[in-house]
């Protein structure tokens, strides 16, 4: 028997696997109590100035833009390209405000986005191959079987395709944001002080809510849809799976106000829309869900969690190795 003086052959224990909401805990710097205070007053502060910087640009545009393609008073046009412009705009800011937020304020680079501290490209790109097609078949479905009182061809000129431009580029953005900021930030918030993930699934959703004009019939479908987002973010240890979600409903939506001119005002729903909504929303929330616990081989209520990093050894202890004559 030897005795080693070299440290590298005894490494210290990694750390334990931890689910998406508890992601502040890697690292007791990111762990501190004031660290999701931070994150979320760091992201408001990004929040504002960006959007002051979109209105004084909206602004701008106004005085240069043709009459017809200024945004109207009520901001509810889904044919004015300037509408839809300042409606999209506005939420999207949210993206670098909280991702930035989560950065700076909580110190934590890409926890933000998933337990593997990145986007996971593959797999978002792989869910929304089949949910983007589920989601416009049904919607699509659903306006052709039972067109709006109020359907009309939008006319055949620049301002549309500048409106259908504005929803392709900037409607996955709008739903990044509300998924980043209603879904993400409030679970790794909440998550560094408790560690059930219930608090951050469920208290953002009357917040959610409220940022939605509908009836209560419209506000049940909202949180639902709210709860269900909430638990594919810890379910699949990321924002992704919910960002597809979101954006198959709202691009395919978006896509179709032009032929609607009231789509966008938000007020009172039919009863029989949650009868299309819930069942579609839940069923592909339990199909996701499935998916992930087969492809990480997962109980269903069970999350994805980091994958631990190589720890360095401790510098202070000798390594033992043995030999034999």
């Amino acid at each position: 028997m030897s005795i080693d003086t070299h440290p590298h052959h005894l490494p210290t224990a990694a750390p334990e696997p931890l689910p998406y909401h508890r992601l502040a805990h890697r690292l007791p710097g990111t762990a501190r109590w004031w660290r999701p205070l931070a994150s979320i007053g760091t992201a408001a502060g990004l929040a504002v100035g960006g959007a002051l910087v979109v209105i004084l640009a909206i602004a701008i545009a106004t005085l240069v833009a043709p009459p017809s393609w200024r945004p109207s008073e009520l901001l509810d046009d889904p044919r004015n390209p300037g509408d839809m412009l300042f409606m999209l705009g506005f939420l999207a800011i949210g993206v670098p405000a909280v991702v930035l937020g989560s950065r700076w304020g909580g110190g934590m680079r890409g926890a933000i986005h998933s337990v593997a501290l990145r986007i996971r490209w593959g797999l978002l790109l792989r869910a929304a191959s089949v949910v983007v097609p589920l989601y416009a078949l049904v919607l699509v479905g659903s306006f052709v079987i039972a067109p709006p009182p109020d359907f009309s061809w939008p006319a055949a000129d620049g301002r549309t395709v500048a409106v259908f431009a504005i929803v392709l580029l900037l409607a996955p953005l709008q739903c990044a944001a509300e998924e980043y900021a209603f879904r993400a930030l409030p679970q790794q918030a909440l998550g560094t002080w408790l560690r059930s993930p219930l608090w951050g699934i469920l208290l953002p959703v009357p917040f959610f809510m409220i940022g939605h004009g509908y009836d209560w019939v419209g506000q049940i479908d909202i949180a639902v849809f709210a709860v269900s987002m909430g638990f594919l973010v810890w379910k699949s240890g990321g924002v992704e799976l919910a960002i597809v979600v979101h954006t198959a409903n709202n691009l395919v939506l978006f896509l179709l106000a032009p032929f609607s001119p009231s789509s966008l005002t938000q007020g009172t729903v039919e009863p029989w829309v949650l009868l299309l909504s819930l069942p579609l929303t839940l069923g592909v929330t339990a199909g996701l869900t499935l998916w992930v616990s087969r492809t990480h081989g997962l109980r269903f209520f069970e999350p994805v969690r980091s994958v631990p990093s190589v720890v360095a050894p401790r510098a202070d202890l000798p390594a033992v190795s043995g030999s034999r004559a």
